[in-house]
């Protein structure tokens, strides 16, 4: 049995093959590049070139999958898997949300796939739970089951920011006069970074350059502007993260996924980031004992497609 498994994000969509138990290198396609997944799919395929084409596909989508066709969050694609089965000779097509995959690979992440931030000590059988600011802010969690684990998408993405500081308070205000409402992932993502450096240059009072994320990333250290918008986005993931430990009771661990904190790292400063996901009085002694890593695999939800990919075979 081999599969077509896919990463499907807002800006990339990243596809490889599972065969004999292993994954290949994944082919990177931008979204945008594209009418259609289908499209995608045949573009992938051409570049991967399996021996023996696939009989069944896994594919992993940022937005929620409830019916088909299934629609992107924040791309123009929308997805049928009974169509692509049809196109492609599939016998089985399995569409899935991003996190869900993502959730699925936290059993199957090594130490040299995570940098830890503090202490903390997972407790088995306790339920863990991925986060991840990219195109969008997707969290998921693991809940362990006498069957097996159970993987829970969910849209916490799109709860309510909190403050801690006032400044952050009125960084919120501005946030929600901006976007109508303030919710975490227009704070926490690309457009989220963008948004807050927008912010922050009213608040100074300044005339900053428009930037994107990769710009104010690399303004860091040089800029007033990108340093406090950073300052904020780090925070206040640092914050949405512990609110979502104590949510979801996740003693097994919290890991940050996604593509923009891990380059953050060189600039992260671990210990105030531990303190600003401790920082939940009167619970700070339960939320110490949480483990808390940011996830630096190139291509965990891989990992989790394909666990899903060898329990369909099975």
């Amino acid at each position: 049995m081999s599969a077509l498994l896919a990463d499907i994000g807002g800006t990339n969509a990243r596809f490889a093959l599972w065969q004999n138990g292993q994954v290949t290198d994944p082919v990177i396609l931008p979204v945008a590049g594209h009418a259609t997944a289908e499209d995608a799919i045949a573009e992938a395929l051409r570049r991967l070139a399996p021996a023996t084409p696939p009989d069944s596909a896994v594919l992993a989508l940022a937005g929620p999958v409830l019916v088909e066709p299934v629609r992107l969050t924040n791309a123009d694609w929308a997805l049928s898997s009974t169509a692509i089965a049809e196109r492609f000779g599939m016998r089985r097509v399995r569409l899935v949300n991003d996190f869900l995959a993502l959730a699925h690979s936290l059993p199957h992440l090594g130490q040299d796939d995570l940098h830890r931030i503090g202490g903390g000590k997972a407790v088995a059988e306790a339920p863990m739970l991925v986060v991840g600011p990219g195109t969008g802010l997707g969290a998921a969690g693991l809940v362990p089951a006498p069957s097996g684990p159970v993987a829970v998408p969910t849209e916490g993405g799109h709860i309510g920011l909190a403050g801690e500081t006032a400044r952050e308070d009125a960084v919120i205000g501005a946030l929600r006069a901006r976007c109508g409402r303030a919710g975490a992932e227009e704070a926490l993502s690309g457009r989220g970074l963008v948004n807050l450096h927008a912010i922050v240059a009213d608040l100074q009072g300044v005339a900053a350059p428009p930037r994107d994320a990769a710009a104010i990333v690399a303004a860091a250290g040089k800029c007033p502007v990108a340093d406090e918008a950073l300052a904020h986005f780090l925070a206040f993931l640092a914050g949405y993260a512990g609110d979502m430990a104590l949510a979801w009771g996740a003693r097994g661990g919290v890991f940050i996924a996604g593509g923009i904190l891990p380059r953050l790292l060189p600039m992260l400063d671990a210990t105030r980031f531990r303190e600003q996901f401790e920082a939940k009085p009167p619970m700070r002694h339960w939320m110490a004992d949480v483990p808390l890593a940011v996830v630096t695999h190139p291509a965990p939800a891989f990992l989790g497609l394909a666990a899903i990919a060898r329990f369909s075979a099975d």
